[in-house]
Order: structure tokens, then sequence, then C-alpha cells
């Protein structure tokens, strides 16, 4: 040993060797392993480098809380994180310093309604569908988030979202409400006193637009047939509240629905649903807020993503006939 040292200055000796027990404690250790830990609200340095230890995460837990004392990184915090096989003990610090928690991306389409937004949320290990649809019914805690309805439906704004996983599903639904706000203040809405709309009100045209309208271009034109019905006093007819009704969002839709007394059902009920009955996008908005200018009362599919419109009954029943009861005709014969 001597010999090895031997012309060397005592000073860098002593340097070499704290730099080499530096590293040592400071890098990742033998057969180390991803895995995933989760941090505690409440929990201290000291608390987790305990159970990292334990998981052969780091070296030493009292190099770990000293290291983090020194960077002055002690406020940790809580959440799910993924640790890699080679991360040493100050990158570790530092991920759980600055919260790199486990994130997830998740898209919402315009359209989708608050069983369908759980639903992906769960599946992507978001929230819990569960956890999720009671909040979004819990009106105590919507209108702490400025949702004045009975619902979050309508008033969570499709787009992608990134979110951690495991998230307090609170913190998912204010955020996606936020962004509804932040839409709409950048929406000229004076033509809402004219049409004598509120917000709530406005969204919820807006999502009866969104769900009949499979081409942009028609979305106006759509909105002037319901708009028109109401300033007639003419129930709107509207197929997608009848599956809203019935919770059964895709498939026929049977006699039975359409006789179906909820409130939902514009067939039965005048006027507009209670609530917006799915995620309306801007330019659905934007069709609610401004109705082309027709005499347009009905529209029926031409069943390739087209509607036909007609100003009365008898032009409507034309319609019926030729696109949708030709159509099953056509197909029955086929058969």
């Amino acid at each position: 040993m001597t010999k090895l040292f031997k012309g060397i200055a005592p000073g860098t000796i002593v340097i070499v060797l704290a730099t080499s027990v530096l590293y040592y404690f400071n890098s990742a250790p033998r057969l180390m392993r991803d895995e995933i830990i989760y941090v505690s609200a409440g929990e201290n340095v000291h608390a987790v480098a305990r159970r990292f230890k334990e998981h052969n995460l780091i070296e030493s837990e009292n190099f770990f809380t000293l290291l983090a004392s020194i960077s002055k990184m002690t406020s940790i915090k809580p959440g799910k994180y993924r640790i890699a096989h080679d991360l040493s003990s100050y990158r570790i610090i530092k991920k759980i310093y600055s919260g790199d928690i486990v994130k997830a991306r998740v898209t919402i389409p315009e359209g989708f309604n608050i069983y369908q937004i759980a639903e992906r949320m769960e599946k992507l290990g978001i929230t819990k569908k569960d956890d999720f649809l009671f909040l979004a019914s819990n009106t105590p805690f919507l209108r702490t988030i400025g949702i004045l309805a009975p619902s979050a439906e309508g008033y969570l704004f499709p787009d992608t979202y990134i979110f951690p996983e495991e998230a307090d599903p609170r913190i998912v639904i204010k955020i996606m409400h936020e962004r509804l706000n932040i839409v709409l203040d950048k929406i000229d809405l004076v033509p809402m006193s004219k049409l004598r709309f509120d917000r709530h009100r406005l969204l919820t045209m807006a999502s009866l637009i969104e769900k009949e309208a499979k081409s942009a271009s028609e979305r106006p034109y759509i909105s002037s047939v319901f708009h028109n019905r109401l300033k007639k006093g003419m129930k709107l007819d509207c197929d997608p509240t009848v599956r809203y009704a019935v919770k059964r969002f895709t498939g026929p839709i049977y006699l039975a629905d359409l006789r179906n007394p909820s409130p939902y059902n514009t067939y039965i009920h005048y006027g507009l649903p209670p609530t917006p009955i799915c995620a309306p996008g801007k330019e659905a908005i934007l069709a609610a807020l401004n109705p082309a200018p027709s005499e347009y009362l009905f529209f029926v599919s031409r069943n390739d993503g087209s509607h036909f419109f007609s100003k009365n009954i008898v032009e409507h029943n034309r319609a019926v006939q030729k696109y949708q009861r030709g159509e099953k005709k056509h197909n029955a014969a086929a058969q």
C-alpha cells in the first residue's frame, strides 16, 4: 500500500480515496433492477431511503439521506416513480425531489361522454373508473371547481392530456374543466344573449351537434335544425339523447328505447336534455352559437357520413324512405 502511493502527495491520496468512496455509494447497486416505487404523502427522506435500501435501489441509506441534505433536496414529492436499474443515488434524489413521477398520455376525442372518459382513464392507469364517475356527479365537489350543474358531462374539454398514473380524479376533472374555460374565453360568446342561452344550454346544444354531425361542414346546418325546432316548440327527436338515456352508446335503437321516460329522451320531452350528453369540441360549440341561416327542420343520414336536410315533414319522409327504409330493403334483398 505504501509503495502504491509512494511519491503521491497525502492530500491527493485523500481526494482519490474520498472520490472512490463517493463513487461507490452513489453508484447503482450490483444486481439492481428496474422497479416501481411509491412515495406516500408526508414520507420523509429517511423513510424513503430505508425502503430504497430494502429494494436494493441504493448502496447506503445514510449516504442517501446525507446527499439529499447536502444537495438541499430533502423536500420530496409523493407519487409513483419508475426507478431504472442504472440510476445513481443522486439521480434518484433529483427524481423524487422534482416530482418526476410516472405519467400517462391520454387523448379524449370530441363526443366522448363521462362514462367513456372514465373507462379510458382506468385503462391507462390514471384513475379508477368508479372514483372518476362518483366525483363527476358529486355536486358539492363540482361547485368547488366552478361547475354549477348536476354532472361534469360536457364540462370536460376533449383534448390530449398528460396525467400522473394513479392521479387524484379531483385533479383530473379540474384540469379538464379548466381547459374548457380556456377555450370558451377565446370564443366570442356575445351570440348567447340573442339565443337566450347560458353556458349550460350552450354546452348542451353543442353536445347534440357533436354527436349528430359527422362532417364539419354540416355542423352549422344541424345546429340550425335544432334551433329552428326549439323556436317552433317542436321536440328535438335527437337519437343520441336516446342512447344517453338508456346508457347504451352503440348498436341499434329499439322502439322501447324511444319510449323510455328518461328526461334525456328528446323524442318524449320538449326542449334540451337536462345536461350535455358528451364532451363537445370547439367547432361544435361555435356551431351551437352560430347556426346557419336556414328553414330546415329535419335531417336524415344518407349512410355515407352526410345528411339530407328538409324543411317539412313531406320532404323528410321521402328522404327517410330513400335513405333509410330503401337501404334496409336493399340489404334484406341482398341477404
